[in-house]
């Protein structure tokens, strides 16, 4: 039996242990009851104010112990529900850190299918930064990117305890350690500072653009010229060389006499960020307008509420989730099941592209091979093995374009740099195909992200890569055939029968191996007596009646209302301060460094543009209890991280 024995030293004047015994001789309570033994049922001198203060003011008993268990146990309970989700999504990873009276500091989550979803998407990633989402007005960072069918396709989240650069850094670096260190070719953000200060710091190779939405708000704003603002919204999408760009701008600028706004000249120090002129080649994922990143803030605030607390907050934004990926199946369906009637002239090309590309792309390429027709052939030449093409366009005929084609290698390129910047043909290489009598599209011009396939891994078999990277395209791959398994399932009640059942089955028979393998289930270590966050001091704290305001580049103004950034980026790992090097616990294993896709056909077919490489580097998924740390993580120290049902402190 558990005991202490102590006395009382008269000579010295102090309390002495005489006997001291810690077997119990009945089972210890678990840690998830402890708040709720006498000798933990205590409250802090400061909570003991506050509830004196409310009753002070009439505030009923009950409300006081409601309000009182919240702050306690309200960030417990939403660790414990993203440890939940981890427990039936093996995939999850979740990181987060505590301040130093055990509050929520950051947190950052993804589940199985974001992390699939960024190896095949996350070229181009957007970070977009909500306020008002939640009582504690902690910023809500969203990370997401653009799928097969040109949707939204979300990457994680994160709630940040302020919006300092090394919070940033913190964010960036534990998203990009969760998803293999894959680094995007483009960032695209608003031009907050601290937001480009952790991109260079992170992240510094990677391209970096303004995005079109704020610049077009911000120009509202800043410039009173009417006229100056509608001209800008087409400069920021006209397909313009350089020097066109220069002139046109200096006209522009000189006939409104805006040579002295500072917003104006701002903008234009920064154009090789936005300006298309400078962007081409760059690949973008079609955020050539601004309708991702206007969407996705729209409809991720019509989720949410700014007296949400953080479990509210995370039980909306699976709701949120939920809905994309639903519109993703959809677009899947009707890509899969419905033939677009041929209205080119140039059947055979036009109908290999409706077989390969998702319908949302293919009305894209449809244009392309439409545009054929609007072309004026300029002549033909052959230098060595490469045959060299140039036209114009009707009304245009001092605009030439070369097209190098190579019948060997089935090579295309065009120096209007379409293929580069969208991932898909030109009508200029579209002419070259017709002329050649080619009736099928050069699988060196067909980018697998917009394929239809891009997700059913018949392309490259996911068994055959190893390491990290390895376990997230078999996750994908196994998601998408349990998506199609659940389409048909739902058909009518024999057939869900069919597949709940086998369903079951198949579950047994995988955990049965799994329990084999481990030598017992995954441990899970429980939270308690954690608190919420206190209410964060934003950049723009949130007052009524007041604009969005920019500055320079997109800088925000502080103390200004309703700030939301957006940014599109690459991916990060998990810690707490000051960012440091990546920690690697665990099995770790070198994720692929292959550039490229095979096709079923033995083609090869693009991954992303030549713009967009990734890097391999090691990754902390697989790890299990006893090869963690306690405050293991990037960016600091102090941080928790749990993976797949695992917890680590």
């Amino acid at each position: 039996m558990a005991k202490l024995k102590i006395y009382y030293d008269m000579q010295q004047s102090v309390w002495k242990v005489r006997t001291i015994v810690d077997e119990h001789n009945h089972e210890l309570a678990p840690a998830m009851f402890t708040n709720l033994l006498p000798s933990h049922r205590k409250m802090s001198e400061g909570d003991k104010a506050q509830v004196d203060s409310f009753k002070q003011f009439g505030i009923p008993t009950s409300k006081i112990m409601a309000y009182m268990a919240g702050q306690s146990g309200g960030y417990t309970a939403t660790i414990g529900y993203l440890e939940g989700k981890a427990n039936v999504d093996m995939m999850t990873s979740a990181r987060y850190t505590q301040t130093s009276d055990n509050r929520l500091g950051s947190l950052f989550w993804a589940d199985g299918e974001m992390m699939a979803d960024y190896q095949l998407f996350g070229d181009v990633l957007a970070f977009d930064s909500t306020y008002h989402s939640n009582k504690y007005r902690k910023p809500l960072v969203v990370f997401f990117g653009s799928n097969h069918h040109k949707q939204t396709s979300i990457f994680g989240f994160a709630l940040l305890e302020d919006e300092e650069v090394h919070t940033y850094q913190w964010v960036l670096l534990n998203l990009l350690d969760v998803m293999g260190h894959k680094k995007p070719c483009v960032v695209v953000t608003d031009g907050d500072k601290a937001m480009r200060a952790a991109i260079a710091e992170v992240i510094p190779t990677t391209k970096h653009r303004l995005c079109c939405w704020h610049l077009e708000k911000n120009c509202v704003q800043r410039v009173k010229e009417t006229e100056f603002c509608k001209v800008f919204q087409k400069v920021l999408y006209a397909n313009l060389d350089i020097n066109e760009f220069e002139d046109f701008w200096k006209t522009l600028v000189e006939s409104l006499g805006l040579q002295d706004n500072i917003w104006v000249q701002s903008t234009y120090d920064s154009r090789e960020s936005w300006a298309m002129a400078y962007l081409r080649g760059t690949f973008c994922a079609v955020y050539r307008t601004t309708s991702r990143c206007e969407g996705i803030n729209a409809f991720v605030k019509g989720f949410l509420r700014s007296t949400d607390s953080i479990l509210e907050l995370v039980h909306s934004l699976d709701q949120v989730v939920k809905d994309y990926r639903n519109n993703e199946v959809m677009a899947q369906f009707y890509s899969t099941y419905y033939t677009p009637v041929l209205t080119t002239g140039l059947d055979s090309i036009e109908l290999f592209a409706s077989k390969v590309y998702t319908r949302a792309v293919f009305r894209e390429v449809k244009k392309q091979i439409k545009g054929v027709a609007t072309l004026l052939f300029q002549g033909r030449d052959v230098i060595s093995m490469t045959c060299v093409y140039k036209f114009s366009k009707m009304r245009k005929p001092n605009r030439t374009y070369k097209v190098l084609y190579d019948p060997n290698e089935e090579r295309i390129d065009c120096e209007c740099s379409m293929w580069n910047s969208e991932g898909i043909p030109c009508s200029h290489i579209f002419y070259a195909i017709k002329y050649e009598g080619l009736e099928k599209i050069p699988g060196g011009l067909i980018l697998s992200r917009w394929c239809k396939d891009a997700k059913e891994w018949r392309s490259k078999p996911p068994e055959s890569t190893e390491g990290h990277q390895g376990r997230l395209l078999r996750y994908g791959a196994l998601c998408g055939a349990m998506s199609v398994v659940a389409k048909l399932g739902a058909e009518d009640a024999n057939e869900f029968v069919v597949a709940r059942d086998g369903i079951s089955r198949l579950t047994a028979e995988l955990q049965r191996r799994a329990y084999n393998k481990l030598g017992g289930p995954p441990g899970l270590s429980s939270l308690s007596g954690l608190k919420d966050p206190v209410v964060s001091k934003t950049k723009g704290a949130p007052r009524k009646g007041k604009e969005m305001h920019f500055g320079s580049e997109g800088e925000r103004d502080h103390g200004v209302a309703g700030t939301d950034a957006c940014v599109v980026y690459s991916s990060a790992e998990c810690s707490s301060a000051k960012p440091s090097a990546p920690y690697t616990a665990g099995r770790t294993q070198d994720a692929d460094k292959d550039g490229g896709i095979q096709s079923e056909n033995g083609d090869n077919r693009q991954t992303v543009p030549d713009c967009a490489e990734t890097t391999s580097t090691r990754s902390m998924h697989g790890c299990s209890l006893a090869h963690c740390s306690p405050h293991m993580g990037v960016g600091g120290e102090g941080s928790n991280i749990f993976l797949g049902g695992q917890h680590i402190e």
